[in-house]
């Protein structure tokens, strides 16, 4: 409320004084706080002093409502398939009173895969790690000028293939704040200034979609890149002797020989692939040969030659008669790079 008071006659002079406020934090002076100042005029009539006069004015400080989302600690390369996927965000109240907010985590429109299982959380235990109890949907109070860390986790899609991406984004709308609750949203007030405490919207345009300016929300986003493997696999055989002909055009015969060649690749720009194990069932009609390619006591290794033929090295060793199968761990497979392990059957 405003007060004015026109003086008629001569002024001679007059001073302006203004009350000292409280120092204003980075949100500014509280909601609610009263401003206050007094204007005194001092003058004299015929060189005669004359009694001072004065008038005062005072207003309420309105409420000005901001929050400010921020992805915190980069965002690094994702695996197909990863679960417990985690990221930071900070929740910072720059709004000039206590708030509270409500939180929601949302993929972005049209990703390149899908995130699945996101939950927000708080990392009560400080292992940054989601743990069965620390889920929130909201921050209860926060103080002007307060921050709170918060969590999202997430798994990410087997398909997901590399370079692919997704966005996940954590969105803090204001509401009036409460203890283990929060109350209703907080709206902007409608028309002119009133003697009470208004409200003001005075948030960013946030990233999500949709998250605009002075809506009482904000929103930032990470952005999940996935690295990964690209395997192919590519088995082929020939027949390498039989009992008629032997070494020269043999034919595939009973008691011939037959070598398989696995070749597994993985794609130039992927991810390494590691723990790669490979396994292939005998059929039925043939005997695994083991004595194919003697080497001086390494016999029967894995072939790792990066190349795409399965030459120059030796057979593989992970075989039982009792599985039926030949099964080897590759060595780790790097992007633009091939594993091949060959070996070879007698066809009953």
């Amino acid at each position: 409320m405003t007060s004015t008071r026109r003086l008629l006659g001569a002024v001679s002079a007059f001073a302006l004084v203004a009350a000292a406020s409280s120092p204003a934090m980075a949100a500014g002076t509280g909601a609610g706080e009263i401003i206050q100042n007094t204007v005194t005029v001092d003058y004299t009539v015929g060189g005669v002093a004359q009694t001072q006069i004065s008038d005062s004015d005072e207003f309420t400080v309105d409420r000005k409502i901001n929050v400010t989302v921020a992805a915190v600690g980069g965002s690094p390369a994702v695996s197909a398939n990863q679960d417990q996927v985690v990221r930071e965000f900070t929740v910072t109240n720059t709004s000039n009173d206590t708030v509270g907010f409500a939180l929601s985590a949302i993929q972005g429109a049209a990703p390149d895969f899908s995130l699945d299982n996101i939950i927000i959380f708080d990392d009560l235990d400080g292992d940054g790690q989601y743990d069965a109890g620390e889920e929130i949907t909201f921050i209860d109070s926060l103080a002007p000028d307060a921050t709170k860390n918060v969590f999202v986790v997430m798994d990410v899609d087997a398909a997901a293939a590399n370079g692919e991406t997704a966005d996940i984004f954590l969105v803090a709308n204001a509401h009036e704040a409460g203890t283990g609750s929060i109350g209703a949203e907080i709206v902007a007030t409608a028309g002119a200034n009133t003697d009470g405490i208004d409200t003001v919207l005075a948030d960013a345009a946030g990233a999500a979609p949709g998250d605009e300016q002075y809506e009482g929300d904000h929103s930032a986003a990470h952005t999940l890149t996935v690295n990964a493997a690209n395997l192919s696999v590519v088995k082929s055989s020939r027949v390498v002797w039989d009992p008629v002909n032997e070494f020269t055009n043999p034919k595939n015969i009973p008691g011939a020989r037959v070598e398989y060649c696995i070749v597994v690749t993985n794609a130039a720009g992927s991810a390494t692939a590691t723990d790669v194990d490979v396994s292939d069932t005998l059929p039925a009609e043939t005997t695994f040969f083991p004595d194919a390619y003697p080497s001086g006591g390494t016999d029967f290794d894995v072939q790792v030659d990066g190349s795409d033929t399965c030459t120059g090295g030796t057979g593989v060793d992970g075989y039982t008669t009792a599985s039926t199968a030949v099964q080897e761990l590759l060595s780790d497979i790097a992007g633009g790079v091939s594993r091949s392990l060959y070996f070879q059957v007698t066809i009953d």
